[in-house]
């Protein structure tokens, strides 16, 4: 099952009516998002203090506004709860640097617990990947790109495509078939290596046996490729 999770910031409408999705969760704000392109929400989540009141038109998970989890957090959970074992957030990744970085950490926690995590910006993409550092599958620990020319890449971050670690050293790194390649390596957190690799026109893969990283390319990129587990 696959759920789109849409907060309050810049939303890529194209891309979200390009996807087909089982359940849509507004998240505070997001709930304003939603309204404004039609879309109907299967749920709303949050403590709703972006938004200024609470939604009556859609079911709702609502918290308090003293808490530990951003919203976000708590869609997450809502969707893996829901049985969900892939989560698209839309509106996520823009506006405000803390919660861009807030994303970022949440997505590779539940890509830990077997959740294939996205997010979508205007002309960007990332995936969490996270391995179990035993071998096992409990993972979505590598994603694989069909061929592409660079040149047929588009947007602002075309051709590159960046691996950086999140929360931790990741650890068994391999990148096969993109202009820089490792083969069991170990990626620092505390280094920008890793950064402003480039597609090459070949089949490319990329695999973390151990820790969490979080992969950044262009949106289009992105419609080429596979996550799977280990």
């Amino acid at each position: 099952m696959h759920v789109a999770l849409i907060g309050a910031v810049d939303f890529n409408r194209e891309h979200f009516l390009s996807q087909s999705y089982d359940k849509v969760y507004a998240v505070d704000g997001g709930w304003e998002t939603c309204k404004k392109e039609g879309i109907k929400p299967d749920l709303a989540i949050g403590d709703f203090d972006s938004l200024g009141f609470v939604p009556d038109d859609v079911p709702v998970n609502r918290f308090p506004s003293v808490k530990d989890e951003s919203d976000m957090e708590l869609a997450f959970a809502c969707a893996h709860e829901d049985g969900a074992d892939a989560v698209s957030v839309y509106g996520g990744l823009s506006h405000r640097l803390d919660h861009t970085l807030a994303n970022m950490q949440v997505m590779c926690s539940y890509a830990r617990r077997g959740i294939r995590a996205f997010g979508i910006g205007d002309d960007f993409a990332m995936v969490a990947l996270a391995g179990d550092g035993k071998g096992g599958v409990a993972a979505p620990g590598r994603i694989e790109f069909d061929p592409v020319a660079p040149d047929a890449l588009s947007g602002s971050y075309a051709p590159y495509i960046s691996v950086i670690a999140i929360g931790g050293d990741a650890c068994g790194l391999t990148i096969k078939g993109l202009f820089y390649e490792v083969d069991d390596f170990a990626l620092s957190a505390l280094s920008s290596r890793g950064l402003s690799n480039r597609f090459t026109g070949a089949a490319a893969s990329i695999s973390v046996g151990a820790g969490c990283v979080i992969v950044v390319c262009p949106l289009d990129a992105l419609s080429r490729s596979h996550v799977s587990l280990r």
